[in-house]
């Protein structure tokens, strides 16, 4: 059965208004017709088994036959990923997003580059959600990953003391490996998870992040790619706290 989105406002209590992007996907890629079974969520952990009404009207709708809640399950993934360059972050938004993160904040180090301005970056943002939305679809999560527009570093670390537990993935800790922390902490139920860019946190800013409450963990002996370590660490992550 094939998926699509719909905010919860085009959802009334046993019909779906469908949008036109959502539209064209069904009709004129799909080529589903009226009378076919479409699976539809609307971010927030509702899914819908609902009927394609007419389609050839301008406006889809599409009848609700089943229901369903999913409630959110620990843990609550946050990712503060040091912006890459070139298309590397489409990566890591589609994969953690797979993996099941919550929310995605592009995070702009001292090392980040290049330096894009608020209007580009706006645009990005926008496209990184598309990714997630998309991805979503894709691996039938009932909610969204949201990706945030861009924070500088030193805005992300004020936000440390948000969660339960926030780990910095350090690639010069020597003592501590990413599993041993999250077995000390297992009934942490929201993790922020600071990952640098291409050559890493500064040393100001790993000082700055363990005064704010970060713990530094390797994530093996390896040193990993910035889009590696993203991907890799929301597994370890999601592997070690979920609760089944």
């Amino acid at each position: 059965m094939y998926s699509c989105y719909a905010a919860p406002a085009r959802i009334s209590t046993d019909a779906i208004h469908i949008d036109d992007a959502e539209r064209h996907h069904l009709l004129n890629v799909l080529r589903l017709k009226a009378g076919d079974s479409v699976r539809v969520f609307d971010g927030e952990g509702n899914s819908y088994t609902a009927i394609l009404r007419d389609t050839h009207l301008p406006a889809l709708y599409a009848t609700i036959i089943k229901h369903q809640f999913h409630p959110h399950t620990p843990p609550h993934i946050t990712l503060f990923q040091g912006l890459p360059k070139s298309d590397k972050m489409d990566l890591v938004v589609q994969k953690t997003t797979e993996i099941g993160v919550d929310g995605i904040v592009p995070t702009i180090c001292h090392r980040s580059i290049p330096k894009r301005s608020e209007a580009a970056q706006g645009k990005l943002q926008a496209r990184w959600q598309r990714i997630a939305n998309e991805t979503a679809k894709q691996c039938r999560r009932s909610r969204l990953a949201k990706v945030h527009e861009a924070k500088e570093i030193e805005r992300c670390f004020a936000q440390a003391t948000q969660f339960d537990l926030s780990i910095l993935l350090w690639e010069n800790e020597e003592e501590r490996e990413i599993k041993e922390v999250l077995r000390r902490h297992k009934g942490a139920a929201s993790v922020g998870l600071y990952v640098g860019p291409e050559g890493g946190f500064s040393a100001e800013e790993t000082e700055t992040a363990i005064q704010s409450g970060l713990q530094p963990a390797s994530l093996c002996p390896n040193i990993l790619r910035t889009e590696t370590a993203g991907i890799v660490g929301a597994a370890i992550v999601m592997y070690e706290l979920r609760e089944v």
